[in-house]
């Protein structure tokens, strides 16, 4: 597992708050920064978030409703606002990866608290500190 996939599902797993995961995606360069974006998007894509739990991941995140971002998930189909999140301006890279953990970490949890509960063989599940 890599730094990048580590640190997303420690997120995920309230392991990292909202201001350690965010201070450590600023120390990397512009490329870096969308790099993590990219692989948050396959994880966000492959945890299948139903419209309630991007809903409720809206209301939950640390980013105001208005954000271009979040209007994109708020008016748009799930598969449209990940396209467009990936075309959005550079100044709008971490906005995007606000409400992009936000989703993963909704997603994610509802899957361990589902599919999951019973223990899993999922190595991103069995994250030791």
């Amino acid at each position: 597992m890599t730094e990048i996939e580590r640190n997303i599902n420690k997120y995920a797993q309230n392991k990292l708050n909202d201001s350690e995961i965010l201070d450590w995606f600023s120390q990397f360069d512009l490329s870096g920064q969308k790099e993590i974006r990219d692989k948050l998007i396959m994880f966000v894509y492959h945890a299948h978030p139903s419209d309630d739990l991007i809903y409720k991941a809206i209301q939950t995140a640390p980013i105001k409703e208005t954000m271009t971002p979040v209007v994109l998930f708020k008016t748009q189909s799930f598969k449209i606002a990940i396209n467009r999140i990936l075309e959005l301006p550079d100044s709008e890279l971490r906005k995007s990866i606000i409400i992009l953990l936000s989703i993963f970490k909704m997603a994610d949890t509802y899957r361990r608290e589902t599919e999951c509960r019973n223990g899993c063989g999922h190595e991103w599940h069995n994250i030791k500190d």
